[in-house]
């Protein structure tokens, strides 16, 4: 068996020093990549005038939320979107690069494995509708920062931060032209 030998105490010390600074910086790293952000949002404005159509294009004003909704997230690194299959949340994601993947609202459960397997430690954009933004919110571990959402309410969007370890953090802000409905941010 053979024994390190260091010769005075100062050496030692170093390689004390050494090892704990290794020790927590690996430990920092680890931590760091670990964070997954989801931003969610609600697509954009639809056009109503067919309201019987099942699956309408954005508006003017959609289309100007979908720009309003890329500046906003601009120094932001998507690796992923998360869109449903409809038009009006494909075209909210039009000016973004990151590979789309569909997602089935009505199975939200499945979701955060999804989410892991393909972004673990990396911002995702998730794009849904007014009545399955805040459930996503909750099938990802969070708390619903709002109380509800109205079909007026497009200009929200929730920051999801999640880790593994800790408590799964919500935040809600604005983004674009306000046109919301009246519902207040609770936190």
């Amino acid at each position: 068996m053979r024994h390190l030998n260091i010769s005075n105490n100062s050496s030692m010390q170093r390689l004390k020093w050494m090892i704990t600074l290794i020790v927590c910086f690996g430990g920092l790293i680890t931590a760091a990549a670990q964070t997954t952000t989801v931003w969610i949002v609600r697509h954009a404005e639809k056009d109503t005038a067919m309201a019987t159509r099942a699956n309408p294009d954005l508006n003017a004003q959609g289309q100007q939320r979908a720009k309003d909704l890329a500046t906003y997230l601009q120094q932001t690194k998507i690796a992923v979107i998360f869109s449903t299959d409809t038009k009006r949340t494909k075209q909210t994601a039009a000016h973004f690069t990151a590979p789309m993947e569909l997602y089935n609202p009505r199975q939200l459960s499945v979701l955060p494995a999804q989410i892991m397997q393909l972004a673990k430690g990396k911002t995702v954009l998730l794009i849904g509708h007014s009545n399955t933004v805040l459930e996503t919110i909750e099938a990802l571990g969070g708390q619903r920062p709002v109380n509800a959402l109205s079909d007026d309410d497009y200009d929200y969007i929730f920051r999801v931060e999640m880790d593994g370890q800790s408590p799964v953090k919500v935040q809600a802000f604005q983004y674009g032209a306000k046109h919301r409905g009246g519902t207040a941010v609770m936190q």
